[in-house]
């Protein structure tokens, strides 16, 4: 037995019937929409048809679909895609499978394969100490999102080469394979044209995506999800100010706020950098999925006239009036990811900072005995002038952070100390200050030579977002082979 857990849209569909392609197989979709019985009479149907089976051979409920299969004389691979649903339309058909499992699963000629999107949910049936399926599965596949640097090779093997438009892609669509697979479908080499023929089109494949996920997922509910990633969209991070926006009560919003982090896994819990794991005061909730943030910043508020389909016109210029400023906090979290790899090998504590009264840094890594880093992100293009004011405020708010010159490498901790004292645990950075003992720095998306030497020879690093993504990979798996 396979489990296959991960997001949707992450491939995991593409992937399984790439391996079935050749073999002997069926495929069950569980919709829950159905119930067990109409679930069973679809499933009986798929089976008639694959197998050709005759006519006497009657399947009506769970166990009997089960002892069917458990049957086989033949190798057999039988998929369960979104298989957690189960949970929901007829828990007992997951025991009843573990029942089987342990009686014939050795003895069987099946090779179960259980897909979900729910990934919280799959762990509670397959990897929970106590649950049904505990440790009867062989391999448990959790698929991740392509990285920055995977999408960036496959929009150029689609013929996108231009470098803005790879990245404004990025920014509509993140690391979800499905919607790119759509762009070469589409003939899409450009964000106008995916946004033109993917979303705007009357008949375009994603038009109605993220109303039909909701629908799907939370039925009649799906219209306070829809207010509730609007508000994160917005910025809203906090339950108070989601609470506020949407006029949701707080008391309510910890269990919409949880199954959009453990059913659809398109929202996440950030805590800054320099706090424990677990809940803190200073906790906030973000959107990850980088085209559900998309959606509902522009087109759920202009739903209707998104529906109508008459008056797209205003909601394209729109998004062209609008989007460097929305995009600039997408762009904040591809960076801050784009740094925490190269990083979390060597740093305790990596990630994004701020406190109670609304100071706040991009990126900082600290560590035992290692060189403090503190990096500010800018979605724009920046001369040396803007990357000094920047980096003047961002050295403003170092003595805030808890236990930042604790961190520092040399004996005194003070400015004028170099960073050499840090010996063979200097971490491997690129245009190192001189003659500190911290790391400041910026990320952007452009700098010409002549402004990026000033600020070397002030001792800032510069990375440009373009080389970030170019190099992640790469990077990465270097980072993993050094800390093996």
């Amino acid at each position: 037995m396979v489990v296959i857990n991960g997001r949707r849209r992450v491939g995991k569909t593409s992937l399984i019937r790439e391996f079935i392609k050749d073999k002997k197989s069926l495929y069950f979709f569980v919709d829950n929409n159905k119930t067990i019985d109409i679930l069973i009479q679809d499933f009986y149907y798929q089976i008639t048809d694959t197998l050709d089976l005759p006519a006497y051979v009657k399947i009506t409920t769970p166990e009997k679909l089960l002892d069917f299969l458990f049957s086989c004389r033949e190798d057999l691979v039988v998929v369960f895609d979104e298989f957690q649903r189960f949970y929901d339309i007829y828990p007992a058909f997951i025991t009843q499978l573990q029942n089987k499992w342990d009686m014939m699963g050795e003895s069987s000629r099946l090779f179960i394969i259980a897909s979900g999107s729910s990934v919280g949910m799959m762990n509670k049936i397959f990897l929970e100490g106590g649950a049904p399926l505990f440790k009867r599965a062989d391999t448990i596949l959790t698929l991740k999102p392509f990285s920055p640097g995977e999408i960036w090779n496959y929009l150029e093997g689609i013929g996108v080469q231009d470098r803005e438009e790879k990245l404004k892609l990025y920014l509509l669509f993140g690391g979800m394979i499905y919607y790119y697979r759509l762009a070469e479908k589409f003939g899409c080499n450009s964000f106008d044209s995916a946004l033109k023929y993917l979303v705007f089109d009357e008949f375009g494949p994603l038009k109605d995506e993220v109303k039909d996920v909701l629908v799907e997922e939370f039925g009649r509910l799906n219209p306070t999800y829809y207010e509730i990633i609007s508000a994160l969209a917005r910025g809203r991070s906090t339950q108070k100010e989601i609470a506020d926006m949407t006029h949701i009560a707080p008391g309510s919003l910890s269990v919409y706020l949880g199954n959009l982090i453990h059913l659809l896994g398109i929202v996440e819990y950030r805590i800054p950098a320099t706090e424990k794991t677990g809940h803190s005061k200073k906790g906030r909730y973000v959107l990850k999925d980088n085209f559900f943030g998309f959606y509902a910043y522009f087109i759920y508020p202009n739903m209707s006239s998104f529906i109508c389909g008459n008056d797209n016109s205003t909601i394209e210029n729109l998004v062209h009036k609008e989007w460097q400023s929305y995009s600039g906090r997408v762009f904040e979290d591809l960076a801050r990811n784009l740094l925490l790899n190269r990083m979390y090998w060597e740093y305790e504590m990596t990630g994004g900072w701020w406190n109670r009264r609304g100071d706040e840094i991009d990126f900082i890594a600290l560590g035992t005995s290692k060189v403090p880093v503190t990096i500010e992100v800018k979605s724009r293009t920046l001369s040396a002038e803007d990357a000094l004011l920047v980096l003047k405020k961002l050295e403003n708010k170092l003595s805030l952070i808890p236990g930042f010159f604790d961190t520092a490498c040399s004996e005194n901790k003070g400015f004028d100390s170099g960073i050499d004292s840090c010996g063979d645990n200097k971490p491997k950075i690129p245009g190192e200050e001189k003659n500190r003992n911290m790391i400041t720095g910026i990320v952007a998306k452009g700098m010409n030579d002549a402004d990026r030497a000033v600020l070397e020879d002030k001792g800032h690093v510069y990375y440009d977002i373009f080389d970030l993504i170019e190099d992640s990979d790469e990077h990465l798996l270097q980072s993993k082979y050094n800390n093996a």
